[in-house]
């Protein structure tokens, strides 16, 4: 019998194939869960729970599967991720969501539904006992506080019961604090580790050994430094995976490297440890004072010296960057123009994206400066010939969609520190 369906979909596979992992390891039976993309297999199962993680990006397609649903079947909808985090109150009132889980899910999810089993799936005042939750009791708002799992790592990363596998999720929060990511506000400001051990343990379990981290180089570190000796040690224990024939990718997709990170010995040892062809690098803009104004805490000329130093080293430099930022002048564009520009004369390539305003970080209520006419033809130009990667124009259309939900639902959001300074 399913007592819970999982609507996967590509952008939260990671996320549920993790959280899955960690209800199994508490002693939830997975055999009860439905992991599903398809809406009609979920309404034929009859769940008495349904769990959704999305963006803010995605509301528009959730809300409308929730109205399918709810005509359909009977249960609690519950919902998790970086929206509902931010917006609760969207999350519950606009988009039909019951419950909507508040911070880091391993623990919240599963005492959430082994409280709902022992009442009969029915919201109630029994539920201000679980940690990480938001709900409607009548019209009252309740919020029983954020969830945070210290050691995130006491859960595995994949589940035993479900053949679900996804990129290692090795290191959590960071430092830095950037004001258009909401990384460091929904996960923190100090990096937590995985384990080398159990990493090497769970690696097993990939043939092409990928990791989620927010500085790969950071490995080891509370975030802001770089310990060398760590990182190192790391990519030496996975050394028998490779001989076994896996293939170890890292400070590549589906994470990325800080650029003031990239130092000759990080470098060095992507290239003795490690089968990395490409080093994403996050550079965002070529005007120090973007960088400064957004938080970056590094300088172009750390991009500079990083792009140089992969170049050097037969590496290929993936350098992502933001047009669009808030404030931003058509000088400050046309500086990340020739930095793009002599990335790409080096061999580089670049990543482009449009500034976006997400819920849960200091510049969600800022708005995008316009792009310059110069920026729009070296954009379309780059494009049209296969030199920049990157969605950016797609993204415009996102970004205005995101500006007018805050616009009309904007509250202040739940966040692991608790305030969140606002800077527009």
């Amino acid at each position: 019998m399913v007592e819970v369906a999982v609507r996967i979909t590509r952008r939260n596979h990671n996320a549920f194939v993790h959280l899955l992992a960690a209800l199994e390891s508490q002693g939830y039976d997975l055999a009860e869960v439905l992991v599903t993309k398809d809406l009609e297999e979920i309404i034929r199962a009859e769940p008495k729970v349904i769990l959704y993680s999305f963006y803010s990006q995605e509301v528009d397609e959730v809300k409308r599967e929730i109205g399918i649903l709810r005509s359909k079947v009977d249960a609690v909808f519950v919902a998790g991720g970086y929206h509902a985090m931010a917006m609760p109150k969207h999350t519950l009132k606009v988009l039909g969501f019951d419950i909507a889980v508040i911070g880091e899910g391993e623990e919240a999810l599963y005492n959430l539904l082994m409280i709902l089993k022992r009442h009969g799936y029915q919201i109630g005042k029994y539920l201000t006992s679980v940690r990480g939750l938001a709900f409607y009791l009548g019209d009252d708002f309740i919020f029983t506080g954020f969830a945070k799992v210290e050691d995130f790592w006491k859960f595995p990363p994949y589940p035993e019961g479900l053949r679900l596998i996804s990129p290692m999720e090795i290191s959590r929060g960071c430092p830095f604090g950037c004001y258009y990511c909401q990384t460091p506000y929904a996960k923190g400001f100090r990096m937590r580790h995985r384990p080398i051990d159990q990493i090497v343990r769970y690696s097993r379990r990939m043939k092409d050994m990928r990791y989620i981290t927010p500085n790969a180089f950071a490995y080891g570190s509370p975030g802001a430094i770089l310990k060398l000796e760590k990182l190192e040690a790391l990519l030496r224990a996975l050394q028998p995976l490779r001989r076994e024939g896996r293939r170890l990718f890292y400070g590549t997709f589906p994470s990325e490297v800080r650029p003031e990170f990239v130092t000759r010995e990080t470098v060095e040892l992507l290239i003795d440890y490690t089968d990395t062809k490409r080093l994403a690098i996050g550079a965002q803009s070529g005007d120090d004072a973007m960088l400064k104004a957004m938080h970056r805490l590094h300088r172009v000329e750390h991009v500079v010296n990083a792009v140089e130093l992969a170049l050097e080293y037969g590496l290929e430099p993936v350098v992502d960057f933001i047009v669009g930022l808030p404030g931003e002048s058509e000088e400050s564009q046309r500086k990340s123009i020739e930095l793009m520009r002599w990335i790409m004369r080096k061999g580089g390539k670049v990543r482009a994206h449009y500034f976006m305003p997400l819920p849960g970080t200091p510049w969600a209520r800022c708005k995008p400066s316009p792009l310059s006419e110069e920026m729009k033809k070296f954009l379309g130009r780059m494009a049209a010939e296969g030199k920049i990667e990157g969605s950016w124009g797609i993204q415009v259309q996102i970004s205005r969609k995101l500006q007018r939900l805050i616009e009309e639902f904007y509250e202040e959001p739940f966040t692991y520190q608790g305030i969140i300074r606002e800077v527009c």
